[in-house]
């Protein structure tokens, strides 16, 4: 090779760099000292063979015949030259490798934490996430000091028996002490604690990590950008283990919740097939709802109810968009094709596939499905039938109608579900005591009798959809046959469940619940006789009580 094929190398290089995207160009900042290991050696031997004609070093004997394959020939350019381009693709070659494979390291996240906060600092969020997401694993080892070199000087400097009177030997518990000198000697251990001081305690890495993070969870402008623009680089900081991590998922799919067109209502929206039995199929295409329920007791973690819950209770209070209620209280004649927009409807649809995700793997919670006795009591403190062009004999005349009746079907199918579970399911397991339930079907129960209780009451609700609502719930006790054994049981339950309503005074509900009853077809009357009769008794024990 020639000074001029040299030249035209290292010119070839410039114009590879100057072509790297701002944030590839940024990874190859940072990881400046192995290239600069590699480079100098390699342009020095470069400029050594083609300035001074250096013999290239000869062919090993232990490669035998090979070596005429390998040995350069005299010919024009002569041996020395042909080493120096040999020398300078290896180069290339290794340059490509290292940028690859090299990354931050604990020693450099300082400048890393720079580098990624100009870029948030100047609304670069794009080229800020691209750098971040692929080191989320090592900003959060960082944090928590998990590194290696952070543990290994956390364990030299604790390394020996714990102070008897101090607080550290009151809240460790004995396994968290083993291999860690508890039982030597102090003086022993001493020598041990000194070799601290020549490991780096990484504890610049640990503020650099935590500052960043504090900035990807704090920032609002930032947080919009995720939730509109990369809403699943969101995903990568929940997987980790990050002080203050549920708190961040709360606004984050808050924001998702309230804003139309987000991730969260296109996954919903392509996410209603059926698998099995229990629960919904959940596609890996759809990367949050499977991120949160594939593995249910993720969403227990972070709480996911509590976002869209919240949502929906400041929504119905209205709280978030003025123009909702008459929107609700209009015609529900095309109800179909609004529901995938309506925030009321889909995130009834989110905590039906939470909650039947979580039955269907046994998570031991009921993932807070009280939130529906409060979403019905505000959809019966709305609902109002009376504007223009409603007919208040139709089966639904507004839309808040027609989503209590969606509310009563999630619930009855949460109910039901008692009977679909597995033998052996934890869901299937009655609880100690009535009223505190932790089993998905039983708490369901629970909250269904507070909002049949809601619906009966209501003076706002037209008494057709009064009706429908009452019929649809006792179909429910209907579908437990008496088998003399868990399903009679789970009828029993649910009918005392049924009676006890919410805190409405008892002779009243139940005075409702009678009347309500004697409007029902007389077919499914007599298919729930025990109810009947449980009622009768309750509302004479009631009356009995008042005198």
């Amino acid at each position: 090779m020639t000074l001029d094929g040299f030249l035209t190398v290292l010119a070839l290089a410039a114009a590879i760099y100057a072509v790297l995207s701002p944030v590839q160009r940024l990874r190859v900042s940072l990881s400046w000292l192995p290239q600069a290991i590699i480079a100098v050696p390699a342009l020095l031997a470069i400029l050594e063979y083609e300035l001074f004609d250096l013999q290239s070093p000869g062919c090993p004997t232990i490669f035998g015949d090979t070596c005429r394959y390998l040995t350069l020939g005299g010919a024009d350019p002569g041996p020395a030259r042909k080493f120096a381009f040999v020398i300078a693709f290896v180069w290339l070659v290794a340059a490509v490798l290292v940028h690859r494979v090299a990354g931050p390291s604990l020693s450099s996240l300082p400048s890393f934490t720079q580098i990624a906060t100009a870029l948030i600092d100047e609304e670069q969020y794009g080229d800020a996430l691209k750098l971040i997401e692929p080191q989320i694993g090592l900003i959060s080892r960082a944090s928590r000091r998990r590194c290696w070199r952070q543990r290994l000087n956390d364990w030299l400097e604790a390394f020996g028996p714990t102070p008897t009177n101090s607080f550290a030997h009151f809240t460790r518990r004995p396994e968290d002490r083993r291999f860690c000198g508890e039982s030597w000697p102090d003086w022993a251990a001493r020598p041990l604690r000194a070799l601290a001081h020549l490991i780096p305690s990484g504890g610049r890495g640990e503020h650099a990590a935590n500052d960043l993070l504090q900035l990807l969870m704090n920032s609002p402008p930032l947080l919009n950008y995720i939730a509109t623009r990369r809403p699943y680089f969101a995903l990568s900081l929940f997987r980790e283990d990050i002080f203050g991590g549920p708190d961040f998922f709360e606004r984050y799919l808050g924001l998702l919740v309230r804003t139309p067109g987000s991730a969260f209502y296109q996954e919903l929206a392509t996410n209603d097939a059926m698998d099995g039995m229990v629960g919904y199929h959940l596609p890996e295409r759809n990367r949050l709802l499977h991120f949160l329920f594939a593995d249910a007791r993720v969403a227990e973690r972070l709480s996911a109810w509590k976002p869209v819950g919240d949502y929906l209770e400041r929504l119905l209070d209205d709280e978030e968009r003025p123009d909702y209620w008459p929107w609700l209280n209009d015609d529900a004649s095309w109800f179909e094709r609004d529901q995938l927009r309506d925030p009321t409807f889909m995130g009834m649809f989110f905590f039906d596939v939470m909650v039947t995700a979580a039955a269907r793997q046994g998570v031991g919670y009921h993932m807070w499905l009280y939130y529906f006795p409060h979403i019905a009591d505000r959809l019966e403190r709305g609902y109002d039938s009376s504007g223009d062009g409603i007919n208040q004999g139709a089966e639904f005349p507004t839309r808040s109608a027609r989503l209590l009746y969606e509310l009563v079907q999630d619930m009855t199918s949460w109910v039901e579900m008692f009977a679909r579970l597995p033998a052996g399911s934890p869901h299937r397991e009655f609880p100690a005591r009535f009223d505190s339930p932790g089993t998905i079907p039983h708490a369901a129960a629970l909250a269904l009798g507070r909002v049949l209780a809601t619906v009966v009451g209501s003076t706002r609700i037209d008494q057709g959809v009064i009706q429908t609502l009452h019929d649809v719930t006792i179909r429910t006790i209907r579908d437990f046959h008496k088998d003399g054994a868990e399903l009679s049981r789970m009828r029993r339950y649910l009918i005392d469940a049924l009676l006890q309503g919410d805190s409405r005074p008892k002779v009243a509900h139940l005075v409702e619940l009678t009347r309500v009853l004697a409007n029902t077809d007389y077919f499914l009357r007599d298919e729930v006789s025990d109810y009947a009769e449980a009622l009768q008794a309750r509302l004479a024990a009631a009356r009995a009580g008042q005198d």
